[in-house]
């Protein structure tokens, strides 16, 4: 994210497309590889934590079956990397595309959440990040710089799966003599093509766009895209953080405490992805202006139609991995994204085609919340008993954030900088969210945190 504003002042628009193209058709390539077994992964491991023995097993077996997979993949990677030269025309981004496919295939992260190594894994993303991100301010000096920019962001990749694969082997007995990956195929298979589909909007919709408008559509649409994506992986990591635990409740028949963790995850979602997006829709001028530089102030629309997407994406996958996921309502979900994904095909290109990034924002949107509405139907169909929404914590979270417009609106008459009036925003809105939580409304899990915080300083100051 703070990459964001410097890139965009050094790259242009069709440096950005190009690197987003290339971004998102590797990312596509890499899911088709995964086959499922992120998510089957963390499933079984968190059954098997205390099984060391056949945990190593099943860590032998799961990544064979990754390796092949991922052999397999490269050979459809070359075919479409031959179709579609003319778009990418830079064999320094297929380089870097390839190295990174290849390192891919001994992916294991789904260990790692499965055993719910969450400090290990913050470790690891923050420092890869940031040295990602001394790279790019130390390296990207001119627009030519693209390729380099591309290369940053593989490395960083890169720099994580050796990590993750330096201590799983340190961890788990990794052997193939008594490895059978085959006794996983019949039940990835489900998981593996609601991977697939997910992926369609999420890593082809720069793809799409490519193949319909012109690269500078791509960087302008590209950027607010990321903006709003970043936002709900904020929101979204938390689904990781619970799912193996929820799993384990729902298999164990835990009824009480999985209702409270599932009640815990949508509030989660909600209190955050709310104020989020009435911020974006507010302040996306200002945002655009300090973020992306002249060069990008069409961007500001583009946050503006995207400004749901927190919301909509996070209750999105909220329906799907803590709940139909988790109690094995796989098929379910499957049915609803492959709706999505027809959808999207069909809207993607057409409206991309006519209203440029616009068009490709609105296709977005409108295939997350169809998405969104399945689910929902399909969770209350096949899991009456559970408790899925809170409409009261819908309500705080509205009328907290409806509290955001007098104040930006004061903010706006005041004679300073477009970064100044940003920096007030988030910060006065913040405040103001927090306090309309705490002391207006009382919300519960606005209180549940308040008491936390309060408990740990007092601990932390004896």
């Amino acid at each position: 994210m703070l990459s964001i504003p410097y890139v965009s002042r050094i790259l242009d628009p069709e440096g950005i497309g190009k690197v987003s193209f290339i971004d998102s058709f590797t990312y596509y390539f890499v899911s088709i590889a995964e086959f499922g077994i992120m998510l089957y992964g963390i499933r079984e491991v968190a059954k098997e934590r205390g099984n060391h023995e056949r945990l190593g097993q099943l860590v032998s077996e799961l990544i064979t079956l990754h390796v092949i997979t991922s052999l397999c993949t490269m050979i459809l990677y070359a075919v479409s990397v031959f179709i579609l030269w003319n778009k990418i025309g830079d064999v320094r981004l297929i380089f870097f595309s390839v190295s990174f496919l290849v390192v891919n295939a001994f992916s294991c992260e789904w260990y790692f959440l499965g055993t719910e190594k969450f400090s290990f894994i913050t470790l690891r993303i923050l420092t890869a990040r940031l040295l990602g991100l001394a790279s790019i301010f130390l390296i990207i000096k001119r627009p030519d710089d693209y390729y380099i920019y591309y290369a940053i962001i593989t490395a960083s990749a890169i720099l994580s799966h050796v990590w993750n694969i330096a201590i799983l082997f340190r961890e788990v007995r990794f052997s193939l003599r008594t490895v059978n990956w085959k006794r996983h195929l019949k039940f990835v298979w489900i998981i593996y093509l609601i991977n697939l589909c997910y992926s369609v909007p999420l890593m082809l919709d720069n793809v799409v766009l490519r193949l319909v408008n012109t690269a500078s559509a791509v960087g302008l649409y590209a950027f607010s895209v990321k903006v709003v994506r970043i936002g709900a992986a904020l929101i979204t990591d938390s689904f990781l953080v619970f799912f193996p635990r929820i799993v384990s409740l729902a298999r164990d028949k835990h009824e009480h405490q999985l209702q409270q963790k599932l009640l815990l995850n949508i509030r989660l979602v909600i209190l955050m992805s709310v104020p989020m997006g009435v911020g974006l829709w507010l302040v996306a001028d200002k945002l655009t202006s300090v973020f992306f530089g002249s060069k990008f102030l069409q961007a500001a629309e583009s946050l503006r139609l995207l400004a749901v997407y927190p919301f909509l994406k996070g209750f999105g996958l909220f329906l799907s991995n803590p709940v139909l996921i988790a109690h094995h309502k796989e098929k379910a979900y499957l049915r609803n994204l492959i709706a999505g994904v027809c959808l999207f095909i069909i809207s993607a290109p057409f409206l991309g085609f006519y209203y440029s990034y616009s068009g490709a924002c609105i296709a977005l949107i409108f295939v997350e919340f169809v998405i969104v509405a399945l689910n929902y139907l399909s969770a209350k169909k096949l899991l009456p008993d559970l408790r899925i929404f809170d409409s009261r914590t819908l309500l705080h979270a509205l009328l907290g954030s409806s509290l955001f417009i007098p104040f930006i609106q004061f903010i706006k008459s005041e004679i300073i900088s477009d970064f100044g009036k940003l920096v007030i925003s988030l910060i006065g809105c913040s405040c103001i969210y927090m306090l309309f939580l705490f002391f207006v409304v009382k919300n519960n899990l606005a209180r549940q945190v308040k008491y936390y915080l309060v408990d740990y300083f007092f601990k932390r100051t004896r």
